[in-house]
């Protein structure tokens, strides 16, 4: 996983609570509180308030009108949608990546991708193997914005797409030699491409 720069106290909460959400540390459906939450991190309500709202935005947890905050259920409907907008996002971080890495960066990428191929029957182990693979592409950019995005959103996409029906065998193993290949001759336009495809965003032909 690549190091992420933490720049305030509610940002190391926002972390610490997303990561317990995808461990399942705080399971679905589980109603949480703020004082409890500050205790466990040993932090003031402050910082978890404003974690809190942060992780509804990326759907990891609902805030309803009585105040009560509990972590989201993870839905047919949510696996859809997440496929979808992963899909689109992991097309961007490749495209960035693609374009900006080094000679050492790319070798690295070029072993992410051998993380994702090597756990394709593993479900929960190739959903983190590919949160690794596109967190590191979308740091590598030189879009700030698409950073800071994809460093909130990949504890989503992890978590929702553990119950996706991803492409999977020869059509997988297609599109991971091709992401390769196209990271290798620093192609952003066929990465973006077949970064898509793995999450069968867009069709290989």
């Amino acid at each position: 996983m690549f190091r992420r720069d933490e720049t305030s106290l509610g940002d190391r909460v926002f972390h610490q609570i997303a990561a317990a959400i995808v461990d399942e540390e705080l399971a679905p459906g589980l109603r949480v509180r703020d004082v409890t939450l500050g205790e466990r991190y040993h932090v003031s309500r402050s910082p978890v308030r404003e974690a809190l709202h942060r992780l509804e935005r990326v759907g990891l947890v609902e805030i309803l009108p009585s105040r009560v905050t509990r972590v989201t259920l993870v839905t047919d409907d949510v696996v859809a949608e997440t496929v979808v907008y992963a899909g689109y996002q992991a097309g961007l971080a490749a495209r960035q990546g693609a374009a900006f890495m080094t000679t050492a960066e790319r070798t690295q990428a070029l072993g992410l991708i051998d993380a994702v191929r090597a756990s394709l029957s593993d479900r929960v182990a190739s959903s983190a193997h590919r949160r690794a693979l596109f967190g590191f592409l979308a740091a590598q950019g030189d879009n700030r914005l698409h950073r800071a995005h994809m460093r909130d959103m990949e504890y989503a996409f992890e978590r929702n797409l553990r119950q996706a029906d991803l492409p999977s065998g020869p059509e997988a193993e297609r599109s991971l030699d091709a992401l390769q290949a196209a990271i290798l001759r620093s192609d952003p336009v066929e990465a973006e491409r077949w970064a898509r495809a793995m999450h069968g965003v867009v069709p290989p032909g």
